[in-house]
């Protein structure tokens, strides 16, 4: 592969875990810093943070910020890129479909078991598409919209008895709660899960990793199974390779299950007026009499994985950072309660209706909590295209930007929304976290100036353009169910470290105290905590407790 593909890939890959950010921070940047040295030290600072690429998200503006510039090159013999966080330019690069093209050299990682929407063009991508798109309906959104409420719902029977106490959102909860709507919308599965305790999952006697198990150990371990042979993994004394190849094994088990559950009985399955989304891809698997194009089980295979992952790891990742931000601003936590409750009402759950309710929810309070989350911690660091030809963009200055074909062109979400030209901010947001700029009043604003117009176009966290992501619908409607069900019934509150109540007793603070010291230590891990491996996750967070809202509240 090109080097400039690997420049991009880096992000992605993260060194696998293997290495922790921090300790990279430690010595990377000198490492790099001595190579490139002959440079000016303005430049050579900026391109040091460019080629820790892996930190893209925590630089956010920082980078753009040094050079002076929203758009610039990066040039090696391997090939260029083009780095960019311009809005006008960007809207331009996701519209072209004719100039720019997915980097599906680099996108290929996701080919793990077999080709897929994300790592394809031309004829194939429209063939994915076709078969994909149907699915995504207003029918599949109400049973999206039910299933999210009765998976949240049961499992939230352990939060009546007391307080919980979540030290791992996304492991503990959002995984499983999302994994199990996708198994059931995407493949019409019933996960098992023990019945005492909704939250623990259980194997079928045909394996050895639970569904959840097999999933999250193929995608954090995405670049070890990409990267390495899997004849190599499977022979390696390593534990971290071990997991990765049993992860992987055990997933393309899964998989085969469902889909030769399908098959054996895809007569029935055809005569559906609305078949789930692998039998889809299994009815498109059959060759047909006019000899119509057909799927093999490598792209049924492929395309089972990569749906599984879109929509599984970045709505539970973007449900993750919801309810930290929400735990870190209790004043925000309040409003969206009193939004749930003038929707609501006393109404009972059955009663809840995606048609009626949904759109209300996304254009109040709840809406403005999500599109503040994708903003400030978008689960993607960036978006790719790569130039078909040399073409020519504009940028919000006016300057016109001639791009080599074969150019990488990296959309470096992250500085777009944290740039102080698009979203305005009291905060210095190079030296802070940026969940103390969380504020989804920002997105309500009554006036209708051409500032607040203008938001919505400044940001486009499903992407944009013709490959924009089929399952934005399905990700709104999943996620508001399961934030209007819990702060609904519950609140939650961060859980001050122990350290802190014991210095406070000793040196006489009050109790306000404490409560600002454990917010500090919150935003904090909001940006020093993150993980990275596709993308972002809050990999350490400070722990909050989901307790139920008191009668006077509700």
């Amino acid at each position: 592969m090109n080097v400039a593909y690997w420049f991009l890939l880096a992000p992605i890959v993260a060194l696998d875990g293997y290495i922790s950010m921090r300790n990279l921070q430690t010595w990377l940047p000198y490492v790099l810093y001595y190579h490139i040295s002959r440079f000016r030290k303005v430049l050579s600072q900026a391109i040091v943070r460019c080629l820790s690429i892996f930190r893209i998200w925590q630089a956010g503006y920082t980078i753009f910020e040094e050079m002076k510039s929203d758009s610039f090159f990066l040039c090696s013999p391997s090939g260029s890129m083009f780095l960019t966080c311009d809005v006008h330019l960007i809207k331009q690069v996701l519209s072209r479909a004719q100039d720019f093209h997915a980097p599906v050299e680099v996108l290929s990682l996701y080919n793990l078991y077999g080709p897929t929407l994300a790592a394809s063009e031309g004829d194939q991508w429209r063939l994915y598409r076709k078969i994909s798109t149907p699915f995504f309906n207003s029918k599949t959104h109400s049973r999206v919209w039910r299933e999210s409420l009765t998976v949240v719902e049961r499992a939230s029977t352990q939060w009546y008895k007391g307080e919980t106490r979540i030290s791992d959102i996304k492991g503990e909860l959002m995984s499983k709660l999302n994994l199990r709507v996708i198994a059931k919308i995407f493949y019409d599965q019933e996960l098992q899960y023990d019945r005492d305790d909704a939250m623990k999952d259980v194997a079928p006697s045909s394996h050895s990793l639970t569904f959840s198990e097999a999933i999250n150990a193929v995608l954090s371990n995405l670049a070890t199974l990409f990267g390495l042979p899997k004849w190599l993994l499977a022979v390696s004394p390593l534990q971290s390779h071990q997991k990765a190849y049993l992860g992987y094994l055990e997933w393309r088990q899964y998989m085969y299950e469902m889909r030769n559950s399908v098959q054996s009985q895809l007569e029935t399955v055809k005569r559906k007026e609305e078949p789930c989304f692998l039998e889809s891809l299994v009815i498109n698997s059959e060759s047909e009499p006019d000899g119509s194009q057909s799927l093999s089980e490598a792209e049924v295979l492929g395309n089972m994985f990569f749906y599984v992952m879109a929509g599984f790891d970045t709505t539970s990742t973007t449900l993750s950072f919801v309810f930290l931000l929400l735990a870190l601003h209790p004043s925000c936590q309040s409003l969206l309660q009193q939004q749930l409750d003038q929707v609501f009402g006393s109404k009972p759950v059955s009663e809840w209706n995606a048609h009626d309710d949904l759109q209300q929810l996304l254009n109040g309070y709840l809406g403005a909590v999500i599109s503040e989350t994708l903003r400030l911690y978008h689960p993607v660091a960036w978006y790719a295209r790569k130039t078909v030809r040399q073409t020519t963009v504009t940028d919000s200055q006016g300057a016109n930007h001639v791009i080599p074909a074969e150019t990488i062109i990296m959309i470096d979400v992250a500085a777009m929304g944290r740039h102080a030209k698009y979203w305005p901010s009291d905060i210095q947001r190079n030296q802070h976290s940026p969940a103390l700029d969380f504020d989804p009043s920002r997105w309500l604003k009554s006036d209708k100036t051409q500032e607040d117009q203008g938001k919505w176009n400044n940001s486009f966290p499903f992407s944009s353009g013709h490959r924009m992501c089929p399952g934005k619908r399905f990700a709104e409607v999943e996620m508001c169910a399961m934030v209007a069900w819990v702060f609904s019934r519950f609140s939650l509150r961060l859980i001050p470290e122990v350290i802190d109540v014991q210095q406070a007793r000793s040196a006489g603070h009050d109790p306000a105290w404490v409560e600002q010291r454990t917010k500090e230590r919150a935003a904090n891990a909001l940006f020093e905590g993150l993980g990275f491996g596709h993308g972002i996750y809050p990999k350490s967070h400070t722990p909050f407790k989901i307790i139920p809202r008191s009668e006077k509240s509700l």
